[in-house]
């Protein structure tokens, strides 16, 4: 049975061919690899030449309308992105590329259409999270998981409830990108997957905060302390798999500072979830 993206992309494949001035079209993520599930986004990309491409931008809205009805239509990136979501719910990114030929990359890239010699084919990057790589994650993610906690009794204190709802996803996420850097695997998707990147103790143990979070009293203060837990437990030992030095003197001065802080405002049970 047919999905709607699969449905959509059988009817760009036919659209496209028919189109003058389009020289290729193919597809990126999930499509590309060869990894979609009834869920994946469709990422397209059309490369069409300069002769035409003014006219063709002109008009994209209305001719991926003609494909299957658009609810929501945006440019980004200069006009060279198309964002759309079709009235199935489908989600669209469409890249405009112009010129005579481009670049894909192997194990990436499905190709739907191609005029000979266009499409110029590089080798797929090493799965393996490099050296660099890994450092450079762990030096940006794990300071603004730290910075990011140390705010938590500013909302708290204020009573923000919903920038502390907000603040706590930021934390989250920058905890799951450091603990994903122990699989040793680039991380070659975007947000909305992640399982795969996570050893399976540490998705266990993240799973769990989230699914205690707002079960207990003062749930919102209790989630971010539970995720600086398992920071203070999992991030040194990362950071000394890949040489990288833990920002011991940061992590310290915060928790002391959040304490402090939480006791003076009464909610110095919660901090049982550091323990």
């Amino acid at each position: 049975m047919k999905t709607a993206q699969t449905r959509f992309i059988d009817a760009l494949t036919v659209k496209v061919e028919a189109e003058a001035g389009i020289r290729a079209a193919w597809l990126t993520g999930s499509f590309g690899k060869e990894r979609a599930d009834r869920w994946s986004d469709v990422d397209a990309h059309l490369l069409i030449s300069a002769e035409r491409f003014d006219d063709f931008h002109k008009g994209v809205e209305r001719w991926l309308g003609e494909i299957r009805p658009l609810v929501f239509v945006r440019l980004m990136f200069d006009g060279r992105m198309v964002n759309a979501m079709t009235d199935e719910g489908m989600r669209l990114d469409v890249w405009l590329h112009e010129g005579i030929s481009a670049e894909v990359t192997k194990g990436e890239t499905r190709v739907l259409y191609e005029e000979e010699g266009v499409l110029a084919w590089q080798p797929r990057p090493d799965d393996e999270l490099s050296q660099e790589e890994a450092a450079a994650l762990l030096r940006r993610e794990i300071p603004e998981f730290w910075r990011c906690v140390s705010m938590m009794p500013v909302v708290v204190g204020r009573e923000e409830e919903l920038v502390g709802a907000a603040g706590n996803s930021i934390i989250l996420f920058a905890l799951t990108n450091v603990l994903c850097a122990a699989s040793g695997y680039r991380r070659d998707r975007g947000v909305k997957a992640l399982n795969g990147f996570l050893l399976p103790h540490h998705r266990q143990c993240v799973e769990e905060a989230v699914q205690l979070n707002g079960k207990a009293p003062n749930g919102t203060v209790r989630f971010p302390l539970r995720l600086a837990r398992i920071m203070r437990e999992h991030g040194p030992a990362i950071c000394e798999n890949w040489k990288v030095d833990y920002p011991h003197a940061m992590e310290e001065t915060v928790l002391r500072y959040v304490t402090q802080e939480l006791r003076s405002l009464g909610y110095g049970s919660a901090l049982a979830e550091l323990e």
